[in-house]
C-alpha cells in the first residue's frame, strides 16, 4: 500500500514540466532522506513493480522487443521479475543502430534526441518523448540541489560543438529547472574559459575532470582564487588525486556522476564521503554480468533496464562498463557500485573519448608503419599523458601526429590547450604483441 503511493506520488512529479519551487520541495525531501535514512525494502518494491510493466510495455510496443521476446521458451506473463530476468534477452549497441525498430510511440510525438560520439561509425541515436525528456529534466535539477541552499549560479564548461551530446544538451533546461542561471561558456581554450569564470559571480560548476584539471592549472599561473560552493563532474573517470586538489584550491564540495546517452544521462551520483556511486534505481534496473558468460557477477560489466522511459526504453542494455557491486553509508536507498573502466577500447582521455582501434588504422595507414601500435596512457600531474608506440624505423612521428588529428581533430585542439599531453615514438619493437594493437592504460 505505501509503495503504492509513493510510487503514485513519484510520477506526479516525474513526467510533468515542474516548477523550480516544486523541485526545490523535492530537493528538500531528498535532503532529509540523506538525513535520516529511509526504507531500501520501499524502493525495491516501487522498482520490482515497474520493472514488471518494463517489460511488458517493450513487448507490447517496441517491433525489436516483440520480436526477441516473442522467442522466450515459455510466455512472457509465466516470468517473475525480477527474479527471471536472466532468461530475458541482452541488449547492445550494434542493436540499436537500427533505431527506428526500438521506438514504442509515433515519431511525432519525439521530443529530443541525442547521440553517442559516433568515432566507430555512425552515431547511435536516443530519442525521448516529452514525458522522457521532463523526467530526465526533473531528476537531474534534484541532484543538483542535493546539500545545496540558496542561489544557483551555474559555469557550464562542458564542450557544445557536439550539439546532439546530452551532456552539454539538456545542462541548461536542467538548471532552469532547479532555478539556476546557467553560464554555459563550453570548454574549447581554458583561457577563454578563465576568463569567464573571473566575469561571473557564479557558485557552482559543471565541467569533466581532465578539463576542471587544465582551467585550475591555469587559474593557479593567474593568481586566479575563489571559494566555489560545488563542482559537479563527469564523462570520465575522477581520481582522488584531482578530487582533493579541486576540493583544496576551490573550497568546494565536489560530486562525480556517472551515465551514458542510452541510460538518459547522469543517472548515478557519488556522494562526499563515498567512493561508489548511487544507481538510480527508481528508473533503472541495473545488473552486473561476467561480461563472457551473462552470468550474475559482483564484478563485470553494468547492464541495465530501462523501467519508465517511453519512446526508446532498453532491456538489459550492456554498456560495455566494468564495475563492482559496492557499499555507502551516504544515505540514499540505492544501491552502489564502483567504475573501474571499459570493457572494449574506448579511453576516454583529455577530456574526449578515443577508440584504439581507430588510432591504429589511422596510424598504420602512413608509409614506414609496420603494423603494430601501443597506445599508453598515464596521468603526470593530473593531465593526461598520451604515448603513441609504433613499428617502423622508416614512419615519421609528424607522420603519426598528423594522423592521429585527422581521425581525432579535437585532439589537436586539447593538446594545444594542454588538457591532453602527447609523446610519439617510432620504431619501436614490439614483436612481443601478439594483437595489433594494444591499450596500456596506467592511470589505475
Amino acid at each position: 500500500m505505501i509503495a503504492n503511493i509513493v510510487a503514485q506520488a513519484l510520477e506526479g512529479l516525474e513526467k510533468r514540466a515542474a516548477s523550480p519551487s516544486m523541485i526545490r520541495r523535492g530537493a528538500d525531501l531528498l535532503n532529509a532522506w540523506l538525513d535520516h535514512g529511509f526504507d531500501q525494502d520501499l524502493v525495491q518494491k516501487i522498482q520490482a513493480a515497474r520493472l514488471a510493466d518494463a517489460v511488458q510495455y517493450v513487448y507490447d510496443h517496441s517491433p525489436f522487443y516483440r520480436e526477441r521476446l516473442g522467442d522466450l521458451d515459455a510466455p512472457l506473463k509465466e516470468y517473475e521479475m525480477p527474479a527471471d530476468m536472466g532468461a530475458l534477452p541482452f541488449t547492445t549497441g550494434d542493436d540499436i543502430r537500427d533505431w527506428q525498430r526500438f521506438l514504442c510511440v509515433p515519431r511525432e510525438e519525439l521530443s529530443a534526441v541525442f547521440t553517442t560520439s559516433g568515432t566507430m561509425g555512425e552515431p547511435k541515436q536516443v530519442y525521448f518523448s516529452r514525458n522522457d525528456f521532463q523526467q530526465l529534466v526533473n531528476f537531474s535539477a534534484l541532484a543538483l540541489l542535493l546539500r545545496h541552499s540558496g542561489p544557483l549560479q551555474v559555469l557550464v564548461a562542458l564542450p557544445m560543438n557536439h550539439g546532439l551530446w546530452i551532456g552539454s544538451g539538456s545542462a541548461s533546461p536542467i538548471i532552469h529547472r532547479a532555478g539556476g542561471v546557467p553560464y554555459p561558456v563550453g570548454a574549447d581554450d581554458p583561457q577563454e574559459t578563465l576568463t569567464w569564470m573571473q566575469r561571473f559571480e557564479f557558485n557552482v560548476v559543471i565541467s569533466s575532470p581532465s578539463y576542471m584539471t587544465t582551467l585550475t592549472q591555469r587559474a593557479e599561473k593567474a593568481g586566479y582564487r575563489r571559494s566555489v560552493d560545488k563542482i559537479m563532474l563527469g564523462g570520465e573517470i575522477l581520481t582522488e588525486e584531482q578530487k582533493a586538489r579541486f576540493q583544496d584550491y576551490w573550497s568546494a564540495t565536489i560530486l562525480d556522476s556517472y551515465g551514458t546517452t542510452e541510460m538518459g544521462g547522469a543517472q548515478s551520483l557519488m556522494l562526499p564521503g563515498c567512493d561508489a556511486f548511487y544507481l538510480n534505481d527508481l528508473h533503472l534496473y541495473s545488473e552486473i554480468v561476467d561480461p563472457e558468460t551473462g552470468q550474475p557477477a559482483d564484478e563485470g560489466e553494468l547492464v541495465f533496464t530501462t523501467l519508465t522511459r517511453e519512446a526508446m526504453p532498453f532491456l538489459r542494455y550492456r554498456s560495455g562498463d566494468r564495475v563492482r557491486w559496492a557499499e555507502c553509508e551516504g544515505g540514499l536507498p540505492f544501491r552502489t557500485v564502483q567504475l573501474l573502466g571499459r570493457l572494449d577500447d574506448l579511453l576516454v582521455v583529455g577530456d574526449m573519448n578515443l577508440y584504439g582501434s581507430v588510432v591504429a588504422d589511422a596510424v598504420t595507414d602512413i608509409p614506414g608503419a609496420e603494423g603494430r601500435v601501443r597506445i599508453r596512457v598515464e596521468r603526470e600531474e593530473m593531465v593526461d599523458r598520451l604515448t603513441l608506440l609504433v613499428e617502423g624505423k622508416e614512419a615519421s612521428p609528424e607522420e603519426v601526429r598528423r594522423a592521429l588529428f585527422s581521425a581525432y581533430p579535437k585532439a589537436r585542439t586539447n593538446v594545444e590547450h594542454g588538457i591532453l599531453e602527447l609523446e610519439v615514438r617510432t620504431g619501436v619493437d614490439l614483436s612481443g604483441q601478439i594483437k595489433g594493437f594494444k591499450i596500456v592504460d596506467e592511470r589505475a
